[in-house]
C-alpha cells in the first residue's frame, strides 16, 4: 500500500499496506491483528459474501457465510469480529439460528448450545445491514464512498489494511490464518461494475435493474486483501504473454471518462512488462490462473488488494509498488504487524527496482536518494515495529517504508553478488508463497544463500536504531595512502558503531578508484598502496548505505600511524599468490582477515612480531588484514593474485 500526505504545499509520499515476535528482540507495545485469542480456536476455510451496494454511499446489506474448522481442543464459543456501525439482523450455524452478543464494539459472539469438537468443520452465515461513517482515507475505516473531484465521479470501495475488514464484513483478522478461497458477489443498480479480486464468473441480473458481480478466487488470501470497488467503470482489458508464452488477463476498471485511457494507456499497458520483470526475479506471478487488473478509487495512493489493487493514480511508480505487493505481502504475508516492513519496505524498494530496469542506474540513484534521506529525517527509530497498537507507527512512512527499502538495498549491498541476491528473492518467495514469514525466516534464508553471517547486520539495522555519520583524515606519501575513518551514530544508545562494509573512493586527476573495506570501529586507519596522486576522498559514491558525511582532509601526520601502534607494521608481497609476511606486530595483538563482503576467513592473534598469512586456499581477489592494537584498528588492502 502506498499513500500520499498533502502538507502545506508540498507532498510526503509515504508509502502504506496491512500486518513474531523474535526471540531477544524488546518491544514496547504489541498487539495481534486478531482481536480475541479465542479467534485462533478456528481455521477459516472458505469466505462468500452476497451483498448490496451502491457507489452513492457506505450502505451496505446482505449475507456473509464463513466456513471454518475447529482447531481447538473443543469449541462452545464462536468469536468474530464486526464494527458497530453495522447491525447484525441474525446468524445461523449449521442452518440453525443462534442470538449474537457484543463483546465489545468490535468483537461479536455466538454460543452454540454443544460444543464442536476438533476438526469439526461448520459452517456461520451472518446477515447485516448498516451505513458506517466513511472516514476519509487510510484508518479512518474499512468503508469508504468518496468523489474524485477531477472527473467527477462517486466511489464506494473498501480499503481493509491493516484491522478494518471488520468495518465492512464479519471475519477474522488474522494473518497467519489465509483464507483458502472465497467468493464475493456485490449486487449494485445498473450503470455501474465492481471490481473484485479473482475471476468474474457471471453478471446476473437480479430484482429491477440490479446486476450481481460474482467475483472468485481460489487462491489462499489474507482478510484485508479481499475487496470491492463500485463506480461507472469501463473496462481496459487485454490478456499479457508470459515469457514462456502463457497468457493472463490484465484486467482494468477506469473512470467511464474518455480522456483517462487517452493519458494514461502507456502506463496501463506497462503492467505486462512490470508483472514479467517481477516474475524474473521473484518467481512467476502468483495468481497466474486468475489476473491482475487495477481499479481507480478516490483514495489518496494505493491499496495492494489481491488481483486487484486499488489506485488513486495512474502514477508507473505507484503501479510497480503494489504490483509488487502481490509477492511482498499477499503472497508471502508478514506474519506480524512488527515485520510490516516485509510488505511495504520492500515493495517500496522494488520502485527502484522497477526505475533501475526499465530507466537504468542512474534513474534509480536518484530516486533512492529521497528514500535515504526521509529515512534519515530523524535521529533514532527501528525498522521493527515497537508499538503495532498505532497504525501510524505500523505504517511509519520514514521506518517501514523509506528505512525498510534502504536496509532491503544495504542487505543487497552486504551479499554483493546480484546473482546470489535475486536467487535469494526467488527463494524466498518459493518457500513461503501462500504463507507468512518474518525477518528471520528472511534472515535465515540470506545466510544460507550468502554463506554470510548476517546477524549483526540485522540486529544493528532491522532490531536497532539509527545510522553512521562517516568523517576522516587522508594522507600520501609516495605510493602508500593512510585513511582515518571516524564514524559516529546518531542513536549510539543503540548502536554505537554499525559494523559494514563501506566503499572509499580515492580521488585524483588521472582517475579515481573505489576500494571496499570493513568499517567495524569508531576509529580505523587504512593503509593502501596506490601509483596515483590524490586529490581527496569520498565514501560511499554510489549511496549503498544509510550514512551521512562530514568533512575529509588532507593531514600528512597520519602517516605516522605507528606512533599510534608503536610498530612500523609491513605487510608484503603484496599482492601474492601464496601467502602474506605481516612484520613489526604488536605481539598478542588480534589480526583479522576478512573478504570484500566482511566475510572473516582467519583470524589469529599475533605471538610474535611477525606472522605469516596462507593465501592458497583463498579465491582470487581484495582482502582486508586488520591489526588491533592500543584501541585503534589498521587495515591494510591485500590483494590475492
Amino acid at each position: 500500500m502506498r499513500k500520499f500526505f498533502a502538507i502545506g504545499m508540498l507532498w510526503l509520499c509515504v508509502q502504506v499496506d496491512a500486518i513474531g515476535f523474535c526471540s531477544g528482540k524488546d518491544v514496547a507495545k504489541f498487539k495481534r491483528s486478531i482481536a480475541v485469542p479465542q479467534e485462533d480456536d478456528y481455521d477459516v476455510q472458505y469466505v462468500k459474501l452476497d451483498l448490496s451496494a451502491t457507489n452513492a454511499s457506505t450502505a451496505i446489506w446482505g449475507e456473509a457465510t464463513t466456513v471454518a474448522k475447529v482447531v481447538a481442543p473443543s469449541m462452545v464459543d464462536y468469536y468474530f469480529e464486526l464494527s458497530s456501525g453495522l447491525t447484525i439482523d441474525s446468524a445461523k450455524v449449521n442452518g440453525q439460528l443462534y442470538p449474537v452478543s457484543s463483546v465489545n464494539s468490535a468483537v461479536r459472539r455466538i454460543t452454540l448450545n454443544n460444543a464442536l469438537s476438533q476438526n469439526s468443520v461448520f459452517s456461520v452465515a451472518v446477515f447485516y445491514h448498516g451505513a458506517p461513517t466513511g472516514g476519509t482515507g487510510f484508518f479512518t475505516n474499512g468503508i469508504l464512498n468518496q468523489t474524485d473531484a477531477s472527473v467527477p465521479v462517486q466511489v464506494t470501495h473498501t480499503v481493509s489494511a491493516a484491522i478494518h475488514s471488520r468495518d465492512w464484513f464479519p471475519c477474522k483478522q488474522s494473518l497467519t490464518d489465509k483464507i483458502d478461497s472465497a467468493d464475493i458477489w456485490i449486487s449494485v443498480p445498473a450503470g455501474l461494475k465492481v471490481a473484485s479480486n479473482g475471476v468474474l464468473k457471471n453478471v446476473t441480473a437480479v430484482g429491477v435493474n440490479n446486476n450481481r458481480y460474482e467475483w472468485s478466487t481460489r487462491y489462499p488470501v489474507d482478510y484485508y486483501l479481499l475487496s470491492f470497488s463500485i463506480a461507472p467503470y469501463t473496462e481496459y482489458n487485454y490478456f499479457m504473454q508470459f515469457t514462456n508464452g502463457d497468457s493472463m488477463l490484465v484486467q482494468n476498471y477506469i473512470y467511464d471518462v474518455p480522456s483517462v485511457l487517452q493519458q494514461h494507456q502507456d502506463e496501463l499497458d506497462s503492467i505486462e512488462h512490470i508483472i514479467n520483470y517481477f516474475s524474473s526475479i521473484f518467481g512467476r506471478y502468483p495468481y497466474d490462473k486468475e489476473k491482475i487488473g487495477i481499479c481507480m478509487t478516490p483514495l489518496s495512493g494505493g491499496m495492494e488488494n489481491q488481483t486487484m489493487v486499488s489506485l488513486g493514480s495512474l502514477d508507473i511508480t505507484l503501479i510497480a509498488h503494489e504490483l509488487a505487493h502481490q509477492w511482498w505481502g499477499n503472497s508471502v504475508t508478514c506474519q506480524s504487524l512488527k515485520d510490516m516492513w516485509l510488505n511495504e519496505g520492500w515493495a517500496t524498494y522494488c520502485e527502484q527496482l522497477f526505475i533501475e530496469k526499465f530507466w537504468g542506474q542512474n534513474a534509480m540513484l536518484a530516486a533512492r536518494t529521497p528514500v535515504f534521506n526521509t529515512a534519515m529525517a530523524a535521529l533514532g527509530g527501528s525498522v521493527y515495529v515497537d508499538d503495532t497498537t498505532q497504525e501510524s507507527r505500523i505504517y511509519s512512512s520514514r521506518l517501514t517504508y523509506n528505512k525498510g527499502a534502504a536496509v532491503a538495498h544495504m542487505l543487497r549491498y552486504m551479499i554483493n553478488d546480484d546473482t546470489l541476491f535475486f536467487q535469494l528473492l526467488r527463494d524466498y518467495h518459493q518457500q513461503y508463497k501462500y504463507k507468512t514469514a518474518t525477518t528471520d525466516d528472511l534472515k535465515n534464508l540470506a545466510e544460507q544463500v550468502s554463506n554470510i553471517d548476517l546477524d549483526t547486520f540485522f540486529h544493528q539495522w532491522v532490531y536497532k536504531e539509527g545510522y553512521p555519520t562517516y568523517s576522516g583524515k587522508w594522507a600520501q606519501n609516495g605510493n602508500n595512502i593512510v585513511i582515518r575513518l571516524n564514524q559516529a551514530t546518531s542513536k549510539p544508545s543503540s548502536v554505537s558503531v554499525f559494523k559494514i562494509p563501506i566503499e572509499i573512493q580515492l580521488k585524483s586527476a588521472q582517475g579515481d578508484t573505489v576500494v571496499r573495506v570493513l568499517n567495524d570501529h569508531n576509529v580505523q586507519y587504512y593503509s593502501f598502496q596506490w601509483s596515483k596522486q590524490m586529490t581527496g576522498m569520498g565514501i560511499d559514491p554510489q549511496n549503498h548505505i544509510l550514512n551521512k558525511v562530514l568533512l575529509f582532509t588532507n593531514d600528512p601526520t597520519i602517516l605516522n600511524i605507528e606512533s599510534i601502534s608503536g610498530n612500523k607494521i609491513e605487510v608484503y608481497p603484496n599482492p601474492t599468490t601464496s601467502s602474506w609476511l605481516v612484520k613489526n606486530l604488536p605481539v598478542k595483538s588480534p589480526l583479522t582477515l576478512t573478504d570484500i563482503n566482511g566475510r572473516r576467513v582467519w583470524q589469529q592473534f599475533a605471538t610474535a612480531d611477525s606472522i605469516s598469512i596462507s593465501s592458497a586456499n583463498l579465491t582470487p581477489g581484495t582482502y582486508m588484514l586488520s591489526v588491533f592494537s592500543n584501541g585503534v584498528t589498521h587495515s591494510y588492502h591485500l590483494i590475492r593474485q
